[in-house]
């Protein structure tokens, strides 16, 4: 039997398509966007951000404004893995919201390169936190315990102490 044709492409040569073509951002780009089909500006970008530290890379995001070319550009200063999760959210969030206007090609490569790892890393990190809560409420937990057990051995050894005055004074009576 001979399988059905299919209209879209395999796999391999869906990647070659988007790879054989110049990758745009947007169809056409918005005025002042620089940078728009030079995907060798954009990955040396994120190069030079991962080798720069957040500190600088965070003064830097905050003197950009909010046109969509520093929104991308903000994305691609947060991707290194130094970035803490609100600024990595946040970047993250803007890009998807301008997202939609980019290319189909353009939206297949950031996902695959940059924001399926990105989103993974974020919940990573989320994972992280609610962990690190929860060994925080369990370690309090567990101090109250030994706190109580304790006050309870104290309390304990105060009773034995008082049952053992009674009866010394039982048995002196009792003589």
């Amino acid at each position: 039997m001979s399988k059905p044709k299919s209209s879209e492409p395999a796999p391999n040569e869906a990647a070659r398509a988007i790879l054989d073509e110049d990758i745009c951002l947007f169809e056409h780009a918005p005025k002042d966007f620089e940078h728009n089909c030079d995907m060798r500006f954009w990955i040396n970008e994120w190069v030079v951000a991962s080798a720069t530290s957040w500190s600088e890379r965070k003064a830097t995001i905050k003197e950009m404004g909010n046109s969509q070319y520093d929104i991308v550009r903000a994305y691609v200063l947060t991707l290194p893995n130094d970035t803490p999760y609100q600024d990595r959210l946040r970047a993250q969030l803007a890009l998807d919201t301008l997202s939609e206007k980019f290319t189909a090609s353009a939206k297949e490569v950031i996902n695959v390169v940059a924001a399926e790892q990105n989103n993974q890393l974020m919940q990573l990190e989320s994972a992280l936190v609610v962990l690190e809560k929860e060994n925080t409420q369990r370690g309090e937990a567990l101090q109250q315990l030994r706190d109580d057990a304790v006050s309870l051995r104290k309390k304990l050894e105060e009773l034995l102490q008082i049952e053992a005055a009674l009866m010394d004074k039982n048995r002196s009576t009792q003589q």
